[in-house]
């Protein structure tokens, strides 16, 4: 089975993710209306991965927490930077594989 990608965050963020084949998006503008949406993409088991962006994540964390901890099937939430570039102080994405795979992932530069 594959699965659909959704995208959520600032209009910039959607409208590009959009652009590339998206199947759903939605441009945070307030929590109530952000909250619903999730509550939707949580909720459709064709959804595998959901995009969000940090800031909109930072400030609905308590209620993404209470759906993941609610969801029916297997979904992974990954948190990206948005257009104005914040970043996280930890790679989440390097934690996830970390835990999935059971070993760190070191990349060294080479030496000119």
């Amino acid at each position: 089975m594959s699965y659909k990608i959704a995208a959520i965050g600032d209009l910039d963020t959607v409208v590009g993710f959009g652009l590339a084949g998206v199947a759903q998006t939605h441009v945070h503008r307030n929590a109530d209306e952000t909250v619903a949406k999730l509550t939707e993409i949580f909720s459709d088991p064709e959804i595998g991965l959901v995009l969000i962006t940090h800031r909109v994540s930072e400030e609905l964390k308590k209620e993404i927490r209470k759906l993941m901890s609610e969801k029916r099937h297997t979904l992974l939430v990954l948190r990206i930077p948005d257009k104005t570039g914040f970043t996280p102080k930890e790679d989440e994405l390097k934690e996830i594989i970390k835990r999935t795979v059971g070993a760190d992932i070191v990349l060294n530069k080479e030496r000119s």
